[in-house]
């Protein structure tokens, strides 16, 4: 059960931070809590099941269980197996479906992957698990039923109504944009609950939390945009999640540690390799030549990375590639590449780079976009 009051204080801090930006807008004097509790459910709220057989019915034609052997099944196996044992019951299962457009939990614990999503996870326990453990998170805080009687307690306010001149009358006025924010941020205190604590469901299963952020990076690096969150003010961005998750991410590292000493040994595997790459600068040397600068920090890192420049708006339409190999040795390593003149002319006033880093496998860890002046 520690690990399970960890997963609540947590919550609760991630909570806190939020709620205080949020309630600095003039939108709290209309609600005094953005967001339902999980303990605030009624015991015989039934909503959430009834929405869950919606949506089976919807999805189970075009979805199909995940393989008994596949890395997401066995994931999920060893992620369930750390849950308490006074955890409520639900029908966890992890099902691959057709053009669901991302990964998403039912109130009754089964688990839609789309098939695009699911072939990037491949076999990669790390990334299934990170993906996961959010998703086992969202079922056992019933986020679905919070969302509901956010909605009911907001169509509740829409409907009293304030009469002028009326004194009797004691109600408040929400507007629908007003209405929006108030959902959009409530679904982001959720999904940054379900952030905290399945960092500790990781580290107790044997994941390191560290592919959580790697899983963010990832999707954020990837050219077909795995993320359509990332239009939604429901969901916060990436560099939100990374940002939020900062300190949490040391502590759940210390708990796995704790518990698996000898990191060969866990069902994961050693932590991913991180790097956080800020934003490229450019300025122009000798008032001919281009230099751009890369700042990176690493993890997990034993070798080196590859920094792979592309130029998108070239004088040659087969554009202009640039590679570099780093250690990156430090907090703050700097790459630095130099465009001469020639290689960045056109119409525009500016030409636009795409920022890769590799693994030395060449797999695409995370990505950036810099902008160089050509005029």
């Amino acid at each position: 059960m520690r690990f399970w009051r960890v997963f609540e204080s947590n919550a609760r801090a991630v909570r806190c931070g939020l709620l205080a930006v949020i309630c600095a807008a003039p939108a709290c004097i209309a609600m005094s809590q953005p967001c339902p509790s999980p303990e605030k459910i009624p015991a015989n709220f039934a909503e959430d099941a009834a929405f869950a057989a919606q949506i089976r019915s919807v999805f189970i034609s075009q979805s199909q269980p995940a393989g008994i052997d596949s890395a997401g099944t066995t994931v999920l196996h060893h992620l369930l197996h750390q849950l308490p044992e006074d955890t409520p019951s639900f029908g966890w299962e992890l099902r691959i479906a057709r053009d669901a457009g991302n990964m998403f939990a039912s109130p009754d614990g089964t688990i839609y992957v789309d098939q695009a999503l699911s072939q990037f996870l491949g076999a990669r326990p790390g990334l299934w698990a990170a993906a996961l453990s959010h998703e086992i998170v969202h079922v056992l805080r019933r986020d679905w039923a919070r969302r509901y009687l956010l909605q009911r307690a907001l169509d509740t306010e829409r409907g009293t109504q304030l009469v002028l001149g009326d004194t009797t009358t004691a109600g408040t006025w929400v507007d629908g944009r007003q209405s929006s924010a108030w959902q959009a941020s409530c679904n982001q205190i959720m999904e940054l609950e379900a952030d905290a604590q399945s960092l500790f469901l990781m580290a107790r299963a044997g994941f390191h939390p560290d592919f959580a952020p790697a899983l963010h990076h990832a999707l954020a690096a990837q050219p077909l945009q795995l993320k359509p969150e990332l239009a939604d003010s429901s969901h916060p961005t990436w560099d939100q999640r990374d940002e939020k998750l900062t300190k949490l991410l040391a502590a759940a590292g210390e708990e796995f540690d704790r518990l698996w000493p000898n990191r060969d040994a866990s069902p994961g595997g050693n932590p991913p390799i991180l790097v956080y790459a800020g934003a490229p600068s450019v300025r122009r040397h000798h008032e001919q030549d281009a230099e751009l600068t890369i700042p990176l920090n690493c993890q997990n890192l034993a070798g080196s990375v590859e920094v792979v420049l592309r130029w998108k708006e070239m004088a040659d339409p087969a554009g202009h590639i640039q590679r570099q190999f780093t250690g990156c040795t430090s907090k703050r390593t700097l790459v630095t590449f130099t465009l001469p003149t020639s290689a960045i002319s056109g119409r525009h006033a500016h030409a636009e780079g795409d920022v890769s880093i590799l693994d030395d496998r060449g797999v695409l860890l995370t990505r950036a976009v810099a902008r160089i002046p050509i005029r």
